[in-house]
């Protein structure tokens, strides 16, 4: 048998040698797993990612963990709350009576009845309560439960021998033994400070009180319809301990309508700024308090709309700022006030209602907020138990109690892990399982109106200054940082390193491009962190001090490089060719003309569009807008003059210039720039006259309150950064053209510049675009210089004066304090996994069109 002929009819005479088929195999079994490994690599990113994430939008579920009996003086309490560790519970009652009990159990270990026998009124705000007399007088006090460990020597004989977590009733109290070994006594301590009398004296119906470090502020309805205000404040003697109390503030007089009795509630606000009376068929009276000694009625509203709805249920939400109201329609509407943008009423604000949420089918008996976080817990008269969270609206988790008994008290527990509540004479007690009730598509990718804020708005602020802060955690600013950093990253490298890229591989000499080519390639090694550090503390304060000089050199840099162009086509052609190793010095020493210029005519330009402060007029203080449309709408006036410009006279400068010789055809294109100049300059004027005179001003969209470290530092730094990794690639891209096409384009008559643009560029797109793209990953992905030039603030504008936060700044800043937070963790996770999505759908999208423009290419 022959062997087989090649294409070329030759035998071939000699065989690969074994070792190379061995060593060529082993290459390609050794890419195929590298390959595959990376595939596999990728998708566990994801599958981590997706991991970590998943629980973030598990449901909640409540489940009830015992019910026991109550004593029967125990069973309609106006309060309740237990103790961090779910042991203890204590009850208020109506006579003012506090009762402590266990709460495994129900049994009754201590009672602290009133020192002046039952109040007219009282309220409670966390460990402090107020008590109001029908004589007139109020006393403040605490009751508070009270944690000690127990010394070796204090543990009784008869709880020694204890099991772990087991407890037992002591003195009062309870003593439990914790895992470690130690005794755990804990009780209930109460106090009350002396009576304090208001004048003149009066029957007190309606009290609530909003404590400070110095004592608290209490509100006081007294039954001849006086709301009295009242700031207490409590001394006490070093020498002999006693404490005295001391009353002052004004008084207003609440609304009095034939038929209608005095409110039903009386709620004062934090730090007691505002306090609302409420009656049951809905209407609510905001006093205003700023000037304690002077209150004064702000607003009337009425918070339901329904005729036949009453009011069931009142209290505020942790931070005492939220009003909670519920309806004998089982449902739950969030009120709360904000400043007005067109103020109707004295104080400037007025009442919002911010969230609604459904019917549970039976009116609504009781609300409980919880003490740290935005949830709370709300009581049925069928004996429902709902777990909800404010901010996000949401309905947690629901169970009942005891079925068909209305729940008359409710509480939830300091760490969120247990509801309480007392229905049809039992103490019932439902585990709460919710890790992540705050998060939810909706509260991460739409607007959600957070508490004081006008509107619902996208917002970041993961932490706050104190417990009863409302986090936000909507990732809509991120990912508007992240693309905003990336456009103007990409809008200043990348037109500068393509164009490099085709003037360093079709017009520059070999020898100078084996010199820059390597140059540039190194800039890509210089680190984040340097270029970083170098905006922030050189660039930034730098471009502070001449912004009307940064500004005008948009304009001439660009001008300076053109007609430095246009004058070079003037030099005669044989001094030209001599002359052709000087041209890149020659391009070089534009750079300096324009910048020159700019600085130049930088001050006059700001005297003469921006009122001589560019900073003012950026904050609107002064000027009229024509000079910021005029900045803004040239490069459009330029290019629409350029292409007028282009499509009227290409016929007739082909007609004019036919015979001219080189001179005289670089004249005229010297002069036909200029003209084209001057047109678009022209345009732009009118443009911007015209939208001046329509009212339009870019001040607060586009451009607005000038920052230090802004989107302009970052867009010229950053894009410093990804301009070696284009031209590297977008040369190699354009270097591996085949070179017969380029003779081919010359011989045919082409220049260099027609071969460049319609032969080379289109052969090369597909590599061309892959350096768009991988620049664009390096754009999308950085950090540290986005975190240290661009101000750090996760905000929506598109002002390029102004800071942002990236996806993978905000990783870098907040990943080392979210670890003691599992929501706050997981949400930073499912930003990188946001990043990790818009990176892949990026790259998918330019693979396609890579290959499109590569079958083009092969076509071509």
């Amino acid at each position: 048998m022959s062997k087989p002929r090649s294409f070329t009819g030759l035998t071939r005479r000699r065989a690969t040698r074994r070792s190379v088929k061995i060593v060529d195999r082993l290459a390609r079994l050794t890419i195929t797993v590298g390959g595959l490994a990376t595939i596999f690599a990728v998708t566990l990113i994801m599958a981590f990612l997706l991991w970590v994430v998943f629980p973030l939008f598990t449901g909640g579920e409540l489940e009830a963990v015992a019910t026991r009996s109550l004593p029967p003086d125990a069973r309609a309490p106006v309060h309740m709350e237990v103790d961090e560790y779910l042991t203890l519970c204590r009850v208020l009652r109506p006579d003012g009576v506090i009762l402590l009990l266990r709460l495994s159990t129900g049994e009754r270990l201590a009672e602290f009845p009133p020192p002046d026998g039952a109040p007219s009124a009282l309220a409670v705000a966390g460990e402090e309560l107020v008590l109001g007399f029908p004589d007139g007088t109020v006393r403040l006090g605490r009751a508070r439960f009270v944690t000690r460990f127990l010394e070796p020597s204090e543990v009784p004989e008869e709880v020694r021998g204890l099991s772990i977590d087991a407890v037992a009733v002591h003195r009062g109290g309870t003593i439990q033994k914790t895992p470690e070994g130690q005794f755990r006594f804990q009780t209930l301590a109460v106090d009350y400070d002396p009576p304090v009398t208001i004048e003149p004296p009066s029957p007190i119906e309606r009290i609530d009180l909003c404590p400070r470090d110095s004592g608290a502020v209490v509100s006081i309805l007294t039954a001849d319809g006086r709301l009295l205000l009242r700031e207490a404040r409590r001394r006490k003697n070093l020498m002999t301990g006693e404490v005295t109390i001391r009353l002052f503030g004004g008084t207003v007089g609440i609304t009095e309508t034939p038929g209608r009795p005095h409110p039903e509630w009386l709620l004062l606000a934090e730090r007691g700024t505002q306090v609302y009376a409420l009656w049951r068929d809905g209407l609510l009276e905001r006093y205003s308090a700023a000037d304690i000694e002077k209150p004064a009625l702000a607003e009337r509203v009425m918070v339901l709309s329904d005729s036949g709805a009453t009011v069931t249920a009142a209290r505020f939400a942790n931070g005492r700022t939220t009003l909670l109201l519920g309806d004998s329609l089982g449902r739950i509407h969030a009120w709360f006030p904000v400043h007005s943008t067109e103020p109707q009423t004295p104080d400037g604000m007025e009442m919002v209602l911010a969230h609604a949420f459904p019917s549970a089918g039976s009116p609504v008996s009781s609300i409980a907020p919880s003490q740290r976080t935005r949830l709370f817990a709300a009581g049925h008269a069928d004996g429902t138990v709902r777990f909800l969270h404010l901010t996000t609206a949401r309905v947690v988790a629901g169970s009942t109690a005891v079925p068909g008994a209305p729940v008359v008290a409710i509480t939830v527990a300091p760490k969120d892990d247990a509801v309480s509540a007392v229905a049809g004479g039992h103490l019932a007690v439902l585990a709460v399982r919710a890790a992540h009730p705050d998060i939810t598509l909706s509260a991460l990718f739409a607007p959600v109106w957070y508490e004081g804020y006008v509107e619902p708005q996208h917002v970041w602020q993961s932490t706050g200054g104190t417990d009863d802060s409302e986090p936000k955690l909507g990732l809509v600013p991120l990912v508007f940082g992240t693309l905003k950093a990336t456009l103007y990253s990409m809008l200043l490298g990348l037109p500068l390193a393509l164009l490099a890229a085709i003037f360093a591989s079709e017009f520059l000499h070999p020898r100078t491009k084996a010199r820059i080519k390597p140059t540039i390639e190194v800039m890509a090694s210089l680190p984040s962190v340097v270029l970083g550090f170098l905006a922030a503390l050189v660039i930034a304060p730098f471009v502070e001090r001449v912004v009307p000089t940064v500004m005008v050199s948009f304009v001439t840099i660009p001008f300076a490089f053109l007609s430095g162009a246009y004058l070079w086509q003037l030099i005669p052609q044989r001094l030209s060719l001599r002359l052709g190793r000087w041209r890149f010095p020659a391009i070089c020493l534009c750079l300096p003309w324009g910048i020159a210029m700019a600085a130049l005519l930088g001050p006059p330009v700001e005297d003469l569009l921006f009122a001589g402060d560019i900073r003012m007029w950026l904050d609107g203080q002064r000027g009229g807008p024509f000079g910021g449309w005029l900045f803004m709408l040239l490069p459009l006036g330029m290019v629409v003059a350029g292409l007028l410009a282009y499509r009227a006279g290409a016929r007739l400068t082909d007609r004019w210039t036919s015979g001219w010789d080189r001179t005289a055809c670089a004249i005229f294109d010297l002069l036909r720039f200029v003209a084209i100049a001057n047109g678009g300059i022209l345009l732009t004027v009118l443009l911007a006259g015209g939208l001046t005179l329509l009212g339009f001003d870019p001040r607060g969209d586009v451009v607005g309150t000038y920052v230090q470290r802004n989107a302009l530092i970052v867009g010229f730094v950053m894009g410093f950064a990804i301009i070696p990794i284009i031209f590297t690639i977008a040369e190699d891209a354009l270097s591996a053209v085949p070179e017969h096409l380029r003779s081919a384009s010359l011989g045919a008559g082409a220049t260099p510049w027609q071969t460049a643009t319609r032969i080379i560029v289109p052969t090369a797109m597909s590599g061309l675009f892959s350096a768009v793209m991988i620049g664009l990953g390096r754009a999308v992905g950085e950090t540290m210089i986005v975190l240290m030039a661009a101000g750090n603030t996760p905000i929506i504008d598109l002002n390029v004066f102004n800071g942002f936060r990236t996806l993978s700044a905000n990783l870098a800043v907040e990943l080392p304090e979210a670890v003691r937070d599992s929501t706050h963790y997981r949400t930073l996770f499912l930003a990188a996994l946001t990043l990790f999505a818009m990176t892949f759908v990026v790259n998918t999208v330019a693979e396609a069109v890579r290959l499109r423009f590569r079958r083009k290419a092969f076509e071509l």
